[in-house]
């Protein structure tokens, strides 16, 4: 069972006085997922609003011929699948479990009763829905103004964290908006040039400024 605690962890729902978390503990749902298990399914219906409690959840979309664009990245006390939950349509994209993933679940109609009584609520999660809106131009003028070899340069400074990034040439590729082929290649060329080192699973960063020039070429 849920905690005020728990939702005491969630910038979004933090501002709520205690009743209120004490109530909103009382409806949520505790979920857990497996690595590479599908939380949500593009094109299907919403369950409800998910608070990310602990590990890491990719959103992407798919297309036709099965290509992946990866979106973004969840993490602990953020929120994804917002949009349905006020227009009423269905996922806008595809939820998985990078890691061992634990979640609230809080449905839709608890969460609008929820914003009527508390209006602050709703400004915060505009805020919250502004911040995603931004990460996803950001993301639309990296596919269409920087070239592959930028896009995983800026990934890899991203994600890096004490000089590697664990991820497999399929995870960049999909992050970059690219197959895994062309993302292999130019890997590779930065391999070429000192700027990383190739490791099962992993990329080391090497020189974080040179990938950063990278970056603006």
């Amino acid at each position: 069972m849920s905690t005020v605690n728990d939702l005491r962890e969630i910038p979004l729902l933090s501002s709520l006085d205690l009743p209120t978390l004490a109530d909103t503990a009382r409806r949520v749902r505790h979920c857990s997922f497996r690595p590479g298990q599908h939380i949500l399914i593009e094109g299907e219906q919403a369950p409800g609003l998910y608070f990310v409690l602990g590990g890491k959840v990719r959103l992407s979309r798919t297309a036709a011929d099965g290509r992946e664009q990866v979106l973004a990245m969840i993490g602990p006390g953020e929120p994804f699948d917002m949009v349905p939950l006020f227009d009423g349509g269905p996922n806008p994209s595809s939820a998985r479990a990078m890691s061992p993933v634990s979640c609230l679940l809080l449905s839709r109609e608890d969460l609008l009763a929820l914003i009527s009584r508390h209006p602050g609520l709703a400004l915060a999660m505009l805020g919250a829905m502004s911040g995603q809106l931004r990460e996803l131009v950001g993301l639309v003028e990296d596919l269409a103004f920087r070239t592959v070899r930028a896009r995983l340069a800026r990934q890899l400074l991203a994600e890096a964290a004490e000089g590697s990034a664990d991820l497999t040439q399929q995870e960049l590729a999909g992050r970059a908006g690219t197959v895994r082929e062309i993302a292999g290649r130019a890997l590779r060329r930065l391999a070429e040039e000192g700027l990383v080192r190739l490791e099962r699973g992993r990329v080391i960063v090497l020189d974080p400024a040179g990938l950063a020039r990278v970056i603006e070429e």
